[in-house]
């Protein structure tokens, strides 16, 4: 280091190393490992105003000598072994050689500043040394620390880590969140192995999340989604309020491009190009993102798939029950899909047909809504279960005592038997509609799957109202726990499964049900007479309590009003469903308030 005669540090002073005794100019300067050509020889940045020091470094000489100016333009060098001496006073010197008197002066002066220097390099080497264990603490420091936060970090997502058995979020699970949107998608997460969303695309090519061709069913707009360009589709909003749950806020409409950026690596993903003009705006994509082993395109053609492969992605083809009837199972395989994605209400043997062809990534099924599809599909051979309630059919979301939907948003496994899904209102209640026919009734049966399987022995609260009382309101309100959670019919002729039915009326009359599944048929176990109809805008409880022997339906609000049957044919973990009978005279809406279990 160099100051000043104040002792302001001098920067950036050139500094040569050269052969001693030779004077050579050595330009080969590595680092301590030998191998590595040094970048730097000072151990503080340039410019800096601070101290610094030479690093340490490898050379092939073994005697070396660092040279620079010093002040008032002297050449000085600096020997290894610490000694400095002026290049004048070294002239001066051998041309005194015969002053001998003069040259022990010279020689004198030149001990002593030979000490001095020697003294300097020492208290340098020791900071030198400091500085450098310190160093190497922090790079240890530092190392640690990179290593505690990357062990933190997932691994990026990839069809290599995929589990045996895969779970899909399709359309980012439909039945939990509002469909195709980055929120749905997000939700997801912890309980999908792999995201499903659909592309189509706009005016200028841009894929976009949306699963229909017209933008109506989901938003606030209407028309194509191709007739939009990129400013006006970011001021479209998806409107779930309509069409999945009345308290569901507005949600933004995304590219598939700003999917990627967010969720890219974090998850598998399976993008459908609804439109085949899609693909290579996706595979573009994909591929500048490096996300090629983790993201494949769906298609429902087998003849875009080697578009798809050529592009250098992985390809998901899906198959309808209406194709699978007529497909060849080699011909599909000769496509050269990565994974093919089977219809769950194909046939066993057309399944497995698919199964044996054997695809890289093995075959999924769609779209499953039970487990007891999910049962069906593994014991099949599926590999992945395609799914709109990824939380429900894959039970990684815990059972829950009570439901969740009074906060204005459905929890998981609110399955449909038939027709689609009522919309959960404002207030946080499911709302029955009266079945449109007798032949209707499985319209209005709807699972609680967040609920479900309660214990075999148990209680179970449902809290029911109504807006209209009378005949001409709601008829019979009915609450069936069932084996299992296959999609039911509310009718004494057609039994799914075994289990029981409790109904209760508008005249206050109450009765329980045994369905059993061999016969095909329901046993009445109870039936209590009519009464006085029940008072609209009040909240009941149906109550219903399965002991060892007896079943007990009540409603705790009534005095008295209570049935009990002694039966004990069945007691399995139950699946709860709540819905209602058809009556041509009854028009009104039925509202479930919330179900608790013990």
């Amino acid at each position: 280091m160099l100051t000043t005669a104040t002792g302001d540090v001098v920067p950036d002073y050139p500094v040569n190393v050269r052969v001693a005794g030779s004077g050579e100019l050595v330009s080969e300067l590595y680092e301590v490992d030998g191998v590595t050509p040094i970048g730097q020889l000072r151990t503080n940045p340039a410019g800096s105003p601070s101290p610094g020091a030479i690093r340490p470094f490898m050379t092939r000489w073994s005697q070396i000598e660092y040279e620079y100016n010093a002040t008032g333009g002297r050449t000085v060098r600096w020997y290894q072994s610490g000694r400095e001496v002026a290049t004048e006073a070294l002239q001066t010197a051998q041309a005194a050689a015969g002053d001998a008197e003069t040259a022990v002066e010279n020689s004198a002066t030149a001990l002593t500043a030979a000490s001095n220097a020697s003294a300097a390099a020492t208290s340098a080497s020791q900071t030198a040394a400091a500085a450098e264990e310190s160093a190497s603490q922090a790079r240890a420091d530092a190392s640690d620390a990179i290593a505690a936060v990357t062990s933190r970090l997932p691994a990026v997502a990839t069809i290599d880590t995929l589990p045996a058995v895969v779970y899909d979020a399709h359309r980012g699970g439909a039945g939990e969140a509002p469909e195709n949107t980055l929120a749905a998608l997000q939700g997801a997460m912890p309980w999908s192995d792999v995201l499903d969303l659909d592309s189509q695309v706009i005016g200028d090519g841009t894929p976009v999340l949306m699963h229909d061709a017209t933008v109506d069913r989901t938003t606030k707009a209407a028309g194509n989604v191709s007739l939009f360009n990129a400013a006006q589709w970011s001021l479209v909003r998806s409107d779930p309020s309509t069409w999945f749950a009345a308290a569901a806020p507005d949600l933004p409409l995304h590219t598939v491009e700003q999917v990627l950026d967010t969720l890219g690596g974090r998850r598998v993903m399976t993008v459908e190009a609804k439109n085949s003009a899609g693909v290579s705006k996706l595979a573009g994509m994909i591929l500048a993102r490096r996300l090629e082993r983790s993201v494949l395109i769906n298609t429902n053609d087998p003849a875009v798939v080697p578009a798809i492969k050529s592009a250098g992605c992985l390809a998901h083809l899906w198959r309808s029950a209406a194709q699978m009837a007529t497909d060849n199972a080699a011909t599909i395989k000769a496509s050269g899909a990565d994974l093919l994605d089977v219809d769950i209400a194909g046939t066993d043997a057309q399944i497995t047909a698919a199964v044996a062809q054997s695809y890289p990534l093995g075959v999924w099924a769609h779209t499953l809504v039970r487990r007891v599809e999910r049962d069906r599909a593994l014991a099949l051979g599926c590999r992945g279960l395609i799914t709109d309630y990824p939380g429900y059919v894959s039970g990684r979301v815990p059972r829950r005592t009570s439901s969740s939907f009074s906060s204005g948003q459905w929890g998981y496994g609110y399955v449909p038997s038939a027709a689609p899904r009522p919309v959960l209102d404002a207030a946080g209640r499911i709302p029955l509609p009266p079945p449109a026919s007798s032949g209707a009734a499985d319209a209005v049966v709807l699972l609680a799957g967040e609920v479900s399987p309660a214990p075999a022995t148990t209680t179970i609260d449902v809290k029911f109202s109504f807006p209209t009382a009378g005949s001409s309101g709601w008829s019979l309100f009915n609450v069936h726990v069932g084996a299992d959670d296959a999609a039911t019919v509310l009718s004494s002729s057609s039994i799914l499964h075994n289990g029981y039915t409790f109904q209760i009326s508008n005249d206050r009359s109450l009765r329980i049900w045994r369905d059993d599944k061999a016969a095909g048929a329901s046993t009445s176990l109870a039936n209590t007479a009519a009464g006085a109809a029940l008072t609209a805008s009040t909240v009941y409880t149906l109550r219903i309590v399965i002991t060892a022997t007896q079943i007990t339906l009540s409603v705790p609000e009534i005095a008295g009003l209570t049935a009990t049957a002694t039966d004990n044919t069945y007691r399995v973990p139950w699946y709860l469903y709540v819905g209602r009978n058809y009556a041509s005279t009854a028009t009104g809406l039925i509202w479930v308030n919330s179900i608790s279990t013990t």
